[in-house]
């Protein structure tokens, strides 16, 4: 039997993986400590529970069995802590990822005052702009907008985060004319992740255009550096440049024909119905107080 409730949220975590690996960075400690306290639980309990290889980790027949009563025993664990959580300090780690430009500008001031709120969480951060693998790398928490192809999560919305077409006035009193989405096949365009091909929707129609330039990049502050050095026409976030557009140091273009991947931004975490209460209280103060830009109408 589970000796503590570390052991049973050990087992599930292990469970819900199937990587020893990303239990271990839960955990932060490493994949031979977390191989010894599954051996002692399988000795415990008198019976193996999960066959392991040197790449796959699948529940037993036990081990399916054990699960299905420990999911129901942990559900309980985690609403005593839900419902009575306010009477102690919530506490451990939160790994979350984000983009490096989302991070910087929005979400590091909010993070500092989620910590300075509950002292005894600690956040560990990875800034990137690839979509990670969250169940894989062992993460809790992704601010991501990109479109989920992995149904097994869940993604809260947090705010909009339309596109928009800008440009410097340097850039756009030398070149060609703009006033339709055709024309900018006379203009240099900053592409992102080799997108060649801009989406705009005007009156209900769907328009493609495709574009060429001389700079590409995987890294959208880069791509926001070229724009504001005047090298030409980008597509990007709004949130991205809304201050060098209210500064004046960059501006719209073609704002009637609106950029056609009208995405959101979403809170993203593993689907499971135990979220703990750090992760639950990090979501909700971030809906609460995330204020994401957004182009006037």
């Amino acid at each position: 039997m589970f000796k503590s409730i570390d052991d049973l949220k050990l087992f599930v975590q292990i469970y819900e993986k199937r990587s020893l690996s990303a239990v271990a960075m839960i955990a932060q400690t490493t994949p031979g400590v977390i191989s010894k306290r599954l051996a002692r639980l399988e000795t415990e309990f008198g019976t193996r529970l999960f066959h392991r290889t040197t790449r796959t980790i699948q529940p037993t027949d036990e081990g399916q069995r054990l699960f299905e009563q420990s999911v129901n025993l942990l559900e309980l664990v985690e609403q005593y802590e839900s419902e009575w959580g306010e009477k102690t300090q919530p506490s451990g780690q939160i790994r979350m990822t984000a983009s490096a430009s989302f991070a910087r500008l929005y979400l590091m001031p909010l993070i500092t005052q989620f910590i300075r709120l509950y002292p005894s969480i600690r956040i560990s951060f990875e800034l990137s702009d690839k979509v990670l693998d969250i169940v894989a790398e062992g993460i809790d928490l992704a601010i991501r907008g990109a479109q989920m192809n992995d149904s097994s999560l869940i993604a809260r919305k947090l705010g909009p985060s339309p596109e928009v077409l800008c440009a410097t006035e340097e850039y756009l009193s030398r070149t060609a004319l703009l006033a339709h989405p055709a024309d900018l096949e006379h203009h240099n365009c900053i592409v992102l992740n080799e997108n060649y091909n801009w989406e705009f929707v005007h009156e209900g129609k769907v328009l493609h255009q495709k574009v060429r330039g001389n700079f590409q990049t995987n890294y959208s502050e880069a791509l926001v550096a070229a724009i504001k050095d005047g090298l030409g026409v980008g597509m990007v976030c709004y949130w991205q440049i809304h201050d060098e557009i209210e500064r004046g140091e960059l501006k719209l273009i073609l704002p009637q024909f609106r950029p056609g991947r009208q995405q959101s931004l979403y809170a993203v975490y593993p689907s499971r119905r135990h979220l703990p209460l750090k992760t639950q209280l990090l979501i909700r103060f971030l809906e609460q107080h995330l204020v994401i830009p957004t182009p006037a109408a």
